[in-house]
Order: structure tokens, then C-alpha cells, then sequence
């Protein structure tokens, strides 16, 4: 993995950090080992984790090896759009604060 796929990894991460910090919405991020992947979900703040039928609001995934993901600038062009998806919840919180 080269810095500029990392990069854009801590840049989707913080954006994730952000929208869950804004309050209207939880952005999930995990990545699994086995496929060198990243999936991202946002749900609602007050979505009831324990009922198990809440359906994301948005959900993405990108892949991080040439297999899967493509040579590196496309992983990295995978990254951005991703968080650019999930910069958008931020947008209900920054116009309700204005």
C-alpha cells in the first residue's frame, strides 16, 4: 500500500470521525483484512442498532489491492469519492448551526 492510499484511508476515516461527531448520524468504518477492503455505512443517530431491520442511509465499499481495486490512482480515486459520499452528512448539521 503506497502513502497516497493511506492518506486517503485517514482521510475517510476522519471524515467519519466528523460526521459522528456533528450528532446526526453514526458513520461506520471497517476494514476486512481477507479482502484488503473498506466498508462504510451512515445510519441515523438515533437508529436502534438492536433492531435489526434499520437499513443504511448510504453504503459504500473500495477496494485497496490492483486485483480488486485497480492500479493505485484508482483506489485512490475509489477513497475520495467515498468520503466525498459521506462528507454529504455533515451538510444537515453545517446548515443547522448557520
Amino acid at each position: 500500500m503506497n502513502n497516497d492510499i493511506r492518506n486517503a484511508l485517514l482521510d475517510l476515516f476522519s471524515v467519519c470521525l466528523e460526521v459522528n461527531g456533528a450528532g446526526q448520524y453514526h458513520a461506520h468504518m471497517s476494514y476486512s483484512a481477507h479482502i484488503n477492503g473498506v466498508h462504510v455505512y451512515v445510519v441515523p443517530a438515533a437508529t436502534d442498532y438492536g433492531d435489526h431491520s434499520y437499513t443504511y442511509t448510504m453504503e459504500g465499499r473500495a477496494y485497496l489491492d490492483d486485483e480488486l481495486g485497480g492500479t493505485p490512482d484508482e483506489v485512490v480515486a475509489n477513497l475520495k469519492a467515498l468520503s466525498d459520499r459521506v462528507s454529504e452528512f455533515l451538510l444537515p448539521a453545517q446548515e443547522e448551526a448557520a
